[in-house]
């Protein structure tokens, strides 16, 4: 897993750690933490116009699963394409 990959909404997190958070339409720069073989989320302002770079992975049992907030809200996968959770 390269460091400097860049992962969409939608997408599998191959490894649970902060993710940085880069939002396409409003520029706006945070960090996440994200448990492994969750969905990246959605931003709830540029939809799938967010991008997510791993900066730390970190033990999985120490953190709190993501929870939707006033920026970010969990990737609901249409009926008609499957999610890629459960694909794996």
């Amino acid at each position: 897993m390269k460091r400097n990959r860049r992962y969409k909404p939608g997408e599998v997190a191959p490894s649970s750690g902060i993710y940085r958070v880069e939002h396409e339409l409003h520029g706006l720069m945070h960090e996440a933490t994200l448990l492994k073989q969750n969905l990246f989320p959605r931003c709830r302002e540029c939809g799938d116009g967010v991008r997510f770079r791993l900066l730390r992975s970190v033990d999985g049992r120490h953190l709190l699963p993501f929870r939707s907030s006033t920026i970010l809200e969990e990737f609901q996968a249409s009926p008609s394409i499957p999610s890629m959770k459960a694909a794996s």
